[in-house]
């Protein structure tokens, strides 16, 4: 878990590095879009894996994906700012699960997030003068998740605690929230002027360490990841203009 951790604390650096980088130096060779330009919104299929005390799987792919992954459905909304860099805001309503035999202990947790992040285009930032469908993107943001977690026994199934519900799973007073930092890369395809097909992966960081009603003795919070597949619908697309840039080739934008 802790080097796990660490993976993606390295990773979320390395996105805010070239995200600081892209901000602070004048590599854009082309304009900024129209605010009516470029808008979009689609669905999405989320698959949610956590990670923390009640899990055990972290580095087994395929014990993760059956045991401590559920299914989430969200929708993302977008607007291109420029050639190389999106604004973004997702939503995601979703479950997780997870368990640990060594403690007796299993969750279940339902939840809303809501995130708002920048992207940034690698494939357009690496080879800017080449035109392809396909692009590499990296994506960081900030969140905010709500949600509700009940921890049984796992041996007999009694109930042992909860945050949000009652021994019954009814849900009672607030659910518990925190801020999440969202951090990953996507790969999405152009299917047409007017729709693009993605598939993601992002990891969140998380502050506190209840969302699986469990509190541990390692000193790490609980984290949890989300794969998603997707599909979105481009209003008002920008129609690509050829121009010579300073090397006195051939650019789109």
């Amino acid at each position: 878990m802790t080097n796990l951790t660490n993976l993606f604390s390295r990773l979320t650096a390395v996105v805010a590095i070239i995200l600081t980088l892209y901000l602070c130096t004048n590599t854009v060779k082309g304009q900024t879009y129209d605010i009516r330009d470029n808008w979009y919104m689609g669905p999405q299929i989320c698959l949610v894996s956590f990670f923390g005390d009640l899990s055990v799987h972290d580095f087994d792919p395929v014990r993760k994906l059956t045991d401590e992954s559920d299914f989430g459905l969200g929708l993302m909304a977008g607007k291109s700012i420029n050639r190389l860099m999106d604004a973004r805001i997702n939503y995601i309503h979703g479950k997780m699960k997870g368990s640990n035999p060594g403690l007796d202990m299993n969750f279940k947790s339902n939840f809303d997030e809501i995130s708002l992040g920048l992207t940034i285009s690698l494939s357009r930032l690496i080879l800017p003068f080449r035109i392809s469908k396909i692009d590499l993107i990296a994506m960081a943001g900030i969140g905010y998740i709500n949600y509700r977690s009940i921890k049984y026994s796992l041996s007999n199934g009694t109930y042992l605690s909860s945050e949000g519900y009652t021994k019954e799973k009814q849900a009672i007073g607030k659910a518990s929230s925190s801020l999440t930092i969202p951090v990953g890369f996507e790969l999405s395809y152009r299917i047409s002027q007017n729709w693009i097909a993605s598939g993601g992966f992002s990891f969140r960081l998380y502050y506190q360490d209840l969302l699986d009603s469990q509190i541990g003795s390692t000193g790490i919070n609980d984290r949890y990841s989300v794969a998603s597949i997707g599909l979105s619908h481009i209003f008002n697309p920008i129609k690509k203009k050829a121009y010579r840039n300073s090397f006195g080739c051939l650019d789109s934008f």
